[in-house]
């Protein structure tokens, strides 16, 4: 609430870092500004306060003179933030989408968004990719991240303040330069995410070069400090990464714990939707990511860094060999694909790998390669993909043989899958909800309007940082982090520590094929060259996956079956026939991703419509 043009001003919960901020005065100057990261607490102009901290969570101030009220949100939206706004009646915002759920004013103007749940179920719809502003309330929505939204009594508008110079950067020139940077700009994000106290730290550790990264940096940075390490035990061999973890906690001298996947997905996704107040965002059940935040939790941690982020906000110069294949330099192309024969990630799939000569070793990649930018081609029609295989070049042209019977592979596996005829998109929304909601022009990319005037050669990267999934992830994170007492950090969202890598080259990172170069070059000394050096990488496109999903599908089928209101938004058959997909052991775990993300997220939507109508009873007589 505010009064006379002054802002309430209250820590956030879960020990973050930073606070709200008090008004401004008639200058533009904030009055007070408390804990910022350096600990600055004097008055700056707002542009300025801005410009300076871009990764300040949420800002907001209120201008007497223009009667406007202001909200900030960081750049990578590590914290929630919602508002409502009826013109001429109330504006009304929190970083908890139930809090406003329940105010009495909210509450009378509130409905379901039913548009959002056509992206929510159809992953290839253009709005699961661009839109990061919208919930499943009509009338609640998001402060976008990077943004300031300024409020009247008329109207909401929303404009960027943040912005990505990477150019500053340009006088490094040689790879060691830019792993010196990078070296001390992750340190000093890891860094910023533990207060200086004596409370131990926990840290999730997969295995993987970003959670081992994050793990050896800190006990480098705090070695007097207890570090918690925490691994969720996988069940499957492919997705098997303990002896990586193991090698990082003999290296740094953690306190490892392990943490067994629990069975109770169904308990565990109630929970989320009580917590969350919108359907799960997650592609699998959360119960071991709640599973892990409460182990940190009993242990004592109040802090648990996670490598979430790294993949993208690092990037590993692989997009080289897609751009040489778009601009078709086929010997560019060639290069590359040789340069990475010896780092070929299916290698393990081949168990004669290591006795193959080179050639058929150079054969197997470049054939997967091939399969790759054909099944990922927009016009995958016989005749375009045809097209396709006569523009290459004959030393790069696979047999006709081995090339229709990919295709014929990947048609079947198209058909299976029910992609819908001339969009391919996979969907299990209810037809008739499609035409109602469904035609709508495709919202702004919120990935394209952070990026800016920056060239659209950096898109993709954008797109990987700024995918609307990824920040509600994040937002996930900060609620189960409030319910647990365990703040969840991420050092890889790092504003410095991003526009660093956007002007990192893609050769750089690329290597000698490895990949990610740059990263593992930055942490040589400091990470175990075990993981530092591992080119392979663990998939939950696996047992694991599929046990995870059908255990909650087993679970939950009263929320699905016994409450016909879910299959007036979804078509029951369409998501009975992911089911049996799924069950069909003769498709391979990694060609049913997407059908565990929709029977998921079908289960997922079926348990938030009986708690929003539970919710809203139980809301509606509260405030009668």
């Amino acid at each position: 609430m505010f009064n006379s043009g002054y802002i309430g001003v209250n820590k956030l919960a879960g020990n973050y870092p930073t606070y709200l901020v008090h008004t401004v005065d008639q200058n533009g100057d904030v009055q007070k500004l408390s804990n910022l990261r350096e600990g600055n607490a004097e008055p700056l102009h707002l542009t300025e306060l801005l410009s300076a901290t871009p990764d300040l969570h949420i800002g907001v101030w209120y201008d007497a003179d223009t009667r406007r009220l202001h909200l900030s949100r960081d750049v990578f939206g590590v914290v929630p933030f919602f508002y409502a706004h009826i013109p001429g009646k109330y504006f009304a915002f929190s970083t908890d989408i139930i809090s406003l759920t329940r105010m009495r004013e909210v509450a009378a103007e509130i409905s379901i968004n039913v548009g959002k749940i056509i992206p929510y179920c159809s992953p290839y719809h253009p709005d699961f990719v661009h839109d990061a502003s919208s919930t499943f309330f009509s009338s609640i929505q998001s402060v976008l991240p990077g943004h300031v939204l300024t409020v009247d009594a008329l109207e909401c508008t929303s404009r960027r303040y943040v912005t990505f110079r990477p150019e500053k950067w340009a006088h490094l020139k040689k790879s060691e330069e830019y792993a010196e940077v990078l070296r001390s700009k992750f340190i000093k994000a890891v860094g910023h995410c533990v207060p200086d106290t004596f409370e131990p730290v926990g840290a999730q550790l997969s295995g993987g070069l970003d959670s081992s990264s994050v793990s050896s940096v800190a006990k480098r940075l705090w070695d007097g400090k207890a570090l918690h390490t925490f691994h969720i035990v996988s069940q499957s061999g492919s997705s098997d990464e303990s002896n990586y973890a193991e090698a990082v906690v003999n290296s740094i001298g953690s306190i490892h714990h392990l943490v067994y996947p629990p069975s109770n997905d169904l308990e565990a996704l109630e929970l989320s939707t009580r917590l969350y107040g919108q359907p799960e965002a997650s592609f699998l059940s959360p119960a071991s990511n709640l599973a892990m935040i409460s182990s940190a939790a009993q242990h004592g941690c109040k802090v648990l860094l996670n490598g979430f982020g790294g993949d993208s906000v690092i990037g590993n110069g692989s997009e080289l060999v897609l751009e040489a294949f778009n601009k078709q330099d086929w010997k560019g192309y060639e290069d590359l694909l040789r340069m990475r024969v010896k780092y070929f990630a299916l290698a393990d799939q081949y168990s004669n790998w290591d006795s193959f000569p080179d050639t058929k070793k150079y054969e197997l990649v470049l054939q997967n390669s091939l399969y790759r930018r054909f099944s990922t081609s927009r016009d995958r029609s016989l005749g375009a993909l045809l097209r396709l295989y006569r523009s290459l070049p004959g030393n790069l042209r696979p047999s006709p043989a081995y090339f229709l019977n990919r295709y014929v592979k990947s048609l079947f596996s198209r058909t299976t899958q029910r992609y819908q005829t001339g969009s391919n998109q996979l969907s299990i929304v209810h037809p008739e909800i499609e035409v109602l909601y469904g035609q709508k022009d495709v919202p702004t990319s919120f990935p394209t309007a952070i990026r800016s005037d920056l060239p659209a050669s950096f898109q993709e990267l954008f797109q990987d940082v700024f995918h609307p999934h990824v920040i509600k992830t994040q937002e996930e994170y900060f609620m189960l982090g409030n319910h647990f007492g365990v703040s969840s950090r991420s050092p890889f969202m790092d504003y410095e520590l991003f526009e660093l890598n956007l002007a990192i080259p893609d050769i750089v990172k690329f290597g000698d094929g490895i990949g990610r170069a740059h990263m593992r070059n930055a942490m040589k000394g400091i990470l175990t060259d075990k993981v530092r050096l591992r080119h392979t990488k663990a998939t939950l496109s696996s047992s694991d996956g599929h046990d995870m999903t059908m255990r909650l599908y087993d679970q939950a089928k009263h929320y699905l079956f016994d409450n016909p209101e879910t299959w007036h938004y979804l078509d029951r058959q369409k998501f009975e026939e992911q089911v049996k997909i799924a069950l069909n052991l003769k498709i391979p775990y990694s060609h049913k991703t997407n059908v565990y993300l929709l029977i998921t997220r079908g289960i997922s939507f079926a348990i938030w419509l009986d708690w929003l109508k539970k919710h809203s009873k139980n809301a509606s007589s509260s405030l009668s």
